[in-house]
């Protein structure tokens, strides 16, 4: 097997239908579903009440007493999301701003104690596009990856007893990848081949494969509530794309493979605990801890490539590049008063320390946020209807990494701050 200096990125991209990537911020994740969720700073697992429990905590769906529908809507946009290293470049994401959105609807089942919803949503991701930069070879080019994750999900939950309440949804998940490497760049100054450099475009990799999420609600009181959720990993290893690699410096032009693997960029199983408090009847008070497993998701990528369209060129390309994320733990609190009986205020922080060691930086997979700051609120419609709103400011962070697998030299800088705009329309 041929190895080839195929840098083994792989990035992911916050999707539903199509979005650009730069907002998730724990890890490769949102901090939370829906618009309340979000502007509570994800403190929702004892909250759980509208039909994104799905994707939070499906156990509460039992809080929807009859049918509901929420269509969220999402705007975000990078105001600060970047990359610099020593060969001059200073560079902002093309793509800095995002569409997104999800559709769930929920309804109890008559005289049971069963609610049953279904739902499509944004997972979560991270990816850059850069354009014109300046490569370690002299050359101009474009670096950028695009990991586009969308889920259908469909669940039930259970009142168990008067206190306690069960819950579980399946997703399906629908992933592609979209990556290029200096896809015009091809440096070769004799001796071996793999000794040169042969950027690449990765186009149309994709994958469909499920997983699932258990949960439970206890409510001891009218003024507390307990949530417990477990969210098992996916395996989003990928083929069917094709590799398009610049062997122009051998002669051979651009080429084409066909038989093309992506794996070890995946979804992480999570473990996770909240609490809900009211000391007043207008008040509520959340906090939530969550363990996202991305030491097991994000280890080690490969890359392979086989079926070139030409016979001169290397039968395989073969990249593998170590990862070593951390497992992640999330704080999030948040809040919600009600300032009259239309009007809900709403406010929350998230906070999920870096998973990925400095030595494994890149500027397309820079997973770094920390800080997540959001204010929201919600108003009562006449007849049905709510709608919520809200904004999520993701905090500024810079880290200076040095990866001696990648072409960007000691002390290149990835830079991340996003604000979104989160709009739900809620029908009951």
């Amino acid at each position: 097997m041929t190895r080839r200096p195929i840098p083994a990125v792989v990035a992911a991209t916050l999707v539903l239908c199509l979005a650009t990537p730069v907002a998730a911020n724990n890890g490769l994740n949102l901090i939370g579903f829906g618009a309340e969720s979000i502007t509570m700073g994800g403190a929702d697992l004892a909250v759980a009440r509208d039909t994104s429990a799905l994707n939070t905590n499906p156990a509460g769906l039992m809080q929807i007493a009859d049918r509901q529908m929420d269509m969220h809507h999402t705007v975000a946009h990078a105001l600060d999301v970047r990359h610099r290293d020593g060969f001059g470049n200073d560079a902002e994401v093309s793509n800095r701003n995002i569409l997104l959105g999800s559709l769930g609807y929920a309804r109890r089942l008559p005289d049971r104690p069963v609610t049953v919803g279904i739902g499509l949503f944004a997972q979560g991701g991270a990816g850059n596009d850069f354009r014109n930069l300046t490569t370690a070879f002299g050359t101009e080019d474009e670096l950028s990856a695009a990991f586009r994750i969308a889920k259908l999900t469909t669940g039930l939950a259970w009142q168990a007893t008067p206190t306690v309440a069960l819950g579980g949804s399946v997703s399906l998940f629908y992933a592609d990848l979209n990556q290029r490497i200096f896809p015009d760049t091809s440096v070769h100054e004799g001796g071996a081949p793999e000794e040169g450099f042969f950027g690449y475009a990765l186009s149309d990799m994709d994958v469909l494969t499920p997983g699932f999420k258990l949960g439970a609600m206890i409510t001891p009181s009218e003024r507390v509530s307990l949530g417990l959720a477990y969210t098992s990993g996916v395996d989003l290893s990928m083929d069917g794309g094709t590799l398009t690699s610049d062997f122009s410096a051998l002669g051979l032009g651009k080429v084409t493979y066909r038989d093309v693997r992506a794996t070890g960029t995946d979804l992480p199983q999570e473990l996770g605990v909240g609490v809900a408090f009211r000391p007043t009847p207008r008040l509520l008070t959340a906090a939530e801890l969550n363990w996202l497993d991305w030491s097991k998701a994000v280890k080690r990528t490969t890359l392979t490539a086989g079926a070139p369209d030409d016979p001169d060129a290397p039968p395989v390309l073969a990249a593998e590049s170590d990862m070593n994320w951390r497992d992640q733990y999330v704080i999030a609190l948040g809040m919600a008063y009600d300032w009259s009986d239309k009007l809900i205020l709403r406010a929350g922080y998230n906070y999920g320390r870096n998973p990925v060691p400095q030595q494994h930086m890149n500027p397309l997979l820079a997973a770094i946020a920390r800080h997540t700051y959001t204010l929201g609120l919600g108003y009562r419609l006449p007849g049905r209807w709510r709608i919520d709103g809200g904004l999520e400011y993701v905090g500024r962070e810079k880290v200076r990494f040095t990866n001696p697998g990648l072409p960007f030299g000691p002390d290149a800088v990835a830079v991340h701050e996003v604000l979104a705009f989160h709009m739900m329309l809620v029908y009951r």
